[in-house]
């Protein structure tokens, strides 16, 4: 469940506008079990902000001389130097420049809300690539914005989207602007919509990607401002949030972001999860024991109940893998308990030129990205079942995300391909899965990487493609300001530093983590999994299929679903499922946490008596 609530009333439709409001309220408790801790109302806007499940957050803070009011929800920095729990000095910001020049101004992971008294708009600005999720419903009384999809969803009547159903079920990411339901949208990235009178006015974006001035830096320069940046952005971070927890796995960029850390004088603890001899935890471990930091070890949980399950809804709408969201869940409730704020190293890998492989051996010319190529080799690139689909509704997905891609990249295909894909990495991946991922956490507590700090993601993309290739900025940067962890192995056994004539011997492990990444590529096309990942994913399916409770909502013929796919072949679908060799546990996981979500929504619209959510038809 998101953290806002806003309704802007329709011209002559108040009354109406309140009843949303009201029922939006309603629907919190029921779903969330959570009220509000602040709310404004007037005849153009109603608002109400919620805190996090560790009582942070929520801001809601009103102009009393002007009237204008600012919801914020997410992680914010602004370039002056102060951050969350400065929102009245933010609203006065806001006052002075406008929402656009606002937006260029702030760092983070945030969606922010401006009341205007004087003018009746509500003005939404959200972050640099979308990640903290904000929707829109349209009603004839107004308009309703929220973190919360299902909120909306759940408020009347509405249509499952098919196009965003497949892309979720098959794939576990929805895209675009899509949610499952047809008349819920995401707003964009880096996005200043504006609203008034029940309506949209207008939207513009403040940045993107292109502006960060593609291979313009190189060498020890481009280190050095990589590094700079890092080290700064975790001294902001540290200011705001004395006592952080930071992810430290056997991979380059937790160690990237713990390095940045310790380079800025921070104190903070890490902290890992996996099995006790996973490579993962094995490395983690000896890191920080090296480094003299205090490392947390969560183990996988052996055993999750529907009740876990069901209580991932309230964060994640449904709109994640809820049996995979346990896990997550689990960690973040303990280690809210003792830190203030999560940091992890989401959006690294920019700097490692991640998936250019698919560029070979043009990285960085000027041509259009291959669309096909990509949507077939990431987008679509494991199997699923995708008979549950009436045949006139089913989408052949590589073509499907090929159109998603070349809308993503519209107008940039002259550019180098490099940052084609960035783009389209950034916009696609990184908005919808890590964002979904980062919208679901901040419902718990503050979460947080550094590199999605403009600064920081501006550099890693400036960079020339050959200093980013094969993680190489990433390598030097660590070699030069923090050499020890550049020594230590990664977790495929070679070190993380650039290789040279003196240390060439120690990289013979690439050789056959090269070899394992085509085995995975391969395997995963073919339905295949590692012999661990697929025991424990059996275990939560068949774990879960005990349960009546699951047996109850998984019933053909009583599911939510089963009037907008193939009725016939979802029951067959599930028939198999409580078999243990059954080879789609992940899709099975989709289909069970949107169907909880479905009839979450029909238990809120019953409580309020509004209709169910209706087929595409």
């Amino acid at each position: 469940m998101g953290n806002l609530l806003v309704v802007i009333p329709a011209k002559g439709e108040l009354p109406g506008a309140k009843r949303l409001f009201l029922n939006g309220l309603a629907v919190a408790r029921e779903i969330r079990a959570q009220i509000p801790s602040k709310s404004v109302e007037s005849d153009w806007g109603l608002a109400a902000s919620f805190p996090r499940y560790n009582g942070t957050g929520g801001s809601l803070v009103t102009d009393l001389e002007t009237g204008n009011w600012l919801l914020s929800t997410g992680t914010w920095f602004h370039s002056d130097g102060y951050s969350g729990g400065a929102e009245a000095k933010l609203l006065r910001r806001y006052q002075q420049v406008g929402a656009t020049q606002l937006g260029q101004e702030l760092e983070g992971f945030f969606v922010l809300i401006f009341g205007d008294a004087g003018s009746h708009e509500v003005t939404v600005v959200t972050d640099i690539v979308g990640s903290c999720h904000c929707f829109q419903r349209s009603f004839k009384d107004g308009i309703v914005l929220s973190g919360s999809s299902l909120l909306l969803a759940s408020l009347e009547n509405c249509h499952l989207d098919l196009v965003a159903c497949q892309e979720f079920l098959c794939t576990g990411i929805i895209y675009e602007n899509r949610t499952c339901y047809q008349e819920v949208r995401k707003l964009g990235a880096a996005t200043v919509s504006r609203f008034a009178d029940g309506a949209k006015k207008g939207e513009e974006r403040y940045w993107q990607p292109i502006n960060a001035n593609s291979q313009s830096s190189d060498g020890d320069a481009a280190v050095e401002a990589l590094w700079d940046g890092i080290t700064r952005a975790a001294t902001r971070v540290h200011s705001r949030y004395p006592n952080p927890v930071c992810d430290l796995t056997g991979g380059y960029d937790s160690r990237a972001l713990v390095a940045g850390f310790l380079g800025a004088g921070a104190r903070f603890a890490t902290a890992v999860s996996g099995a006790a001899n996973s490579v993962d935890v094995q490395i983690s471990r000896g890191l920080a024991q090296m480094l003299g930091l205090v490392n947390l070890h969560s183990e996988p949980m052996k055993q999750i109940s529907f009740d876990q399950v069901q209580a991932c809804l309230a964060v994640t709408d449904g709109e994640y893998d809820l049996v995979n969201y346990a896990q997550i869940r689990e960690i973040h409730r303990r280690l809210s308990e003792q830190f203030d704020i999560s940091i992890n190293g989401s959006f690294g890998e920019v700097a490692r030129g991640y998936w250019w492989e698919l560029l070979l051996p043009r990285i960085g010319s000027r041509r259009p990205l291959d669309a096909h190529k990509v949507a077939q080799g990431r987008y679509a690139a494991y199997r699923f079942d995708s008979s549950i689909f009436a045949a006139a509704e089913r989408l052949d997905l590589a073509d499907h995300f090929t159109g998603v891609i070349e809308r993503t990249n519209a107008g940039i295909r002259d550019l180098p391909n490099t940052l084609q894909m960035d783009n389209a990495y950034l916009l696609m991946r990184m908005q919808h899965w890590q964002g979904r991922i980062a919208s679901s956490t901040n419902q718990i507590w503050p979460c947080l990487s550094p590199f999605m700090f403009r600064a920081v993601l501006e550099t890693m993309l400036a960079a020339r493609p050959m200093l980013r290739w094969r993680g190489l900025m990433i390598r030097k940067m660590l070699a030069k300001f923090s050499p020890r962890m550049a020594d230590y192995p990664l977790e495929h056994g070679f070190p993380a530093q650039p290789a040279t004539w003196k240390n060439f011997y120690r990289f013979s492990p690439l050789a056959s983590y090269l070899g394992g990444k085509v085995f995975h590529k391969i395997s995963g096309k073919l339905g295949m999994r590692p012999a661990a990942a697929a025991h424990e994913s059996i275990d939560a399916r068949m774990q879960l299929w005990r349960d009546e409770q699951v047996k109850e909502v998984l019933r053909p013929t009583n599911m939510a679903l089963a009037t907008s796919l193939d009725p016939p072949a979802l029951a067959n679908f599930l028939a198999r499922s409580q078999q243990e060799q059954f080879a789609f546990s992940e899709q099975w996981a989709r289909v069970l946490s949107l169907e909880c979500a479905l009839q979450g929504a029909k238990r809120a619209r019953q409580k309020m008596g509004s209709s169910d959510v209706k087929g595409s038809g």
